[in-house]
């Protein structure tokens, strides 16, 4: 690791945006992008114009567009928002998007935070505004994802789930955070018990600095480097490396790897500061064949497990 992708947990403190109705559309299974910075991305249209690469981003609050997209597409004003970054809260502006469509589904009238480009490396962060309606499903093997719905007032058996029961069996039950995050409280890592949560926009997993205290790793350390983490509205942060053993994650063990250690302002947010808790990124998630997030029945699963790359 040299230095992390320009981009941060956006997590609006003013709440989810309220989103109009949703409808039905083609393609209910987009592929996957590569090489945007080793995120979770997929092309998405908006206001029935062009398709625009968004990073799932199941750390944002809000859909976030940037700047270069809100321009080419002439979106008018919103109202200002206030937005939890890496190392502070900030007011940023916002545009108002009237169709979005994307996995199968249309979403209307949304508000979106507009960040510089240069510093989002991608068209937009795509976040629980829209999907936490839905029943998630990343098969990262197939490089394909879809939506389909989720809640209490949906059936098992119905025809929209191509595994009415594989879920329940095998996925962990989750809470909610605070701004709508699926937040897995058994996840453990060198006997600690940690509450983690999945961030499909992260390119790198971060644990606190309680986590790094209770592995009694030591936050002074000589053994790992420090690392820069950049955020999208341009904060810097400095992450201690560290590799760690024993990380079991919805009863998978993925053995011996490498996380990075900071006080993120997002775990602040979320409450999950004093306790041991980490951030999973991509690093952890492309481990897996498949990631499954059930915001409705707050259940996620992650299944086939591969072998760490130095393994292969």
């Amino acid at each position: 690791m040299t230095g992390l992708d320009r981009r941060t947990l956006i997590l609006s403190a003013a709440g989810l945006a309220v989103a109009g109705p949703v409808h039905a559309v083609q393609e209910p299974e987009p592929r996957l992008l590569t090489n945007i910075l080793t995120r979770v991305a997929a092309e998405v249209e908006l206001n029935g114009r062009k398709r625009y690469a968004l990073v799932l981003d199941t750390g944002a609050g809000r859909t976030v567009l940037a700047d270069t997209v809100a321009r080419e597409l002439n979106l008018p004003e919103g109202p200002p928002v206030l937005v939890h970054a890496i190392t502070s809260a900030e007011v940023l502006p916002t545009v108002r998007l009237a169709r979005l469509d994307f996995a199968g589904r249309r979403i209307t009238d949304l508000i979106c935070p507009v960040v510089s480009r240069d510093l989002l490396a991608a068209d937009g962060l795509l976040g629980l505004d829209v999907l936490s309606r839905y029943r998630l499903s990343i098969d990262l093997a197939r490089r394909r994802v879809s939506m389909r719905p989720s809640g209490s007032d949906v059936f098992d058996n119905s025809p929209a789930f191509a595994s009415p029961s594989r879920l329940t069996r095998e996925g962990v039950r989750a809470e909610i955070g605070r701004f709508g995050q699926l937040i897995l409280p058994t996840a453990r890592v060198g006997g600690v018990t940690l509450s983690a949560f999945i961030d499909t926009g992260a390119q790198y997993s971060i644990g606190n600095l309680a986590l790094l205290d209770a592995l009694g790793a030591g936050r002074a350390d000589p053994s790992g480097q420090d690392i820069e983490v950049y955020g999208v509205t341009g904060q810097v942060l400095m992450a201690r490396e560290r590799e760690v053993r024993g990380l079991e994650i919805a009863s998978r063990d993925l053995g011996p790897t490498t996380l990075l250690f900071a006080d993120l302002h997002a775990f602040e947010a979320l409450d999950l500061i004093a306790a041991p808790a980490l951030l999973i990124g991509a690093d952890i998630l492309y481990r897996f064949r498949r990631v499954e997030l059930d915001y409705g029945r707050r259940r996620m699963a992650l299944s086939g497990l591969r072998p760490p790359l130095s393994a292969r």
